[in-house]
């Protein structure tokens, strides 16, 4: 994690930052090849009619690549020890925050460019509602395994690598308590 969090993420000062990202930015590469070819038309269309009126695609072709990178860079994903972020936003910020106690199901995929080159997309089922998506991301599959890794330690459950349960006492005690509770009913049965 090398990268700053935009202040607009809502984080606790209790939590912990295990990853933060943003969209590849080769996802820019179509929305760049269909503005030069705009740009190209213009100038070639203005030159061949010897009119002016094509010149105006000029500036459509430079701001849709333009645009496409600014939506990338005002994409930022996080996961934390309690939550997912999803931070949208050009001009405007849009926020979405899911608890992970709240993920039921999680998926990768990577189309066959991005098996080539190593991106992919995680989609998080959300219970009660809005799924989050990671889009364009390196290595889906590590991020989808820190994220199961990181909902699973906090689910209150025993085990190697989780958090101890929140019930007080140990096994003894409570092996006691039933112990007593088993002799006050046989008790109350006779």
């Amino acid at each position: 994690m090398t990268e700053s969090i935009d202040p607009a993420v809502p984080l606790n000062s209790s939590e912990s930052v295990k990853w933060t990202g943003r969209p590849r930015i080769t996802t820019v590469l179509p929305a760049l090849a269909t503005g030069l070819l705009l740009v190209a038309f213009g100038i070639v269309g203005s030159v061949a009619q010897e009119t002016l009126l094509l010149l105006a695609v000029i500036p459509i072709g430079v701001v849709i690549p333009l645009w496409q990178y600014l939506a990338v860079q005002g994409t930022q994903y996080v996961i934390t020890d309690q939550a997912l972020y999803v931070k949208r936003g050009v001009l405007t910020r849009h926020v979405t925050q899911a608890n992970l106690e709240t993920i039921q199901n999680s998926s990768y995929n990577q189309d066959i460019m991005g098996s080539m080159f190593g991106y992919g997309s995680v989609e998080f089922e959300i219970a009660g509602g809005n799924d989050l998506s990671f889009r364009a991301i390196e290595d889906p599959r590590e991020i989808r395994a820190l994220v199961d890794r990181t909902a699973s330690n906090n689910d209150g459950l025993s085990g190697n690598d989780r958090r101890g349960p929140d019930i007080p006492g140990n096994l003894a005690q409570w092996q006691r308590i039933r112990d007593e509770i088993r002799e006050i009913r046989m008790t109350i049965e006779e």
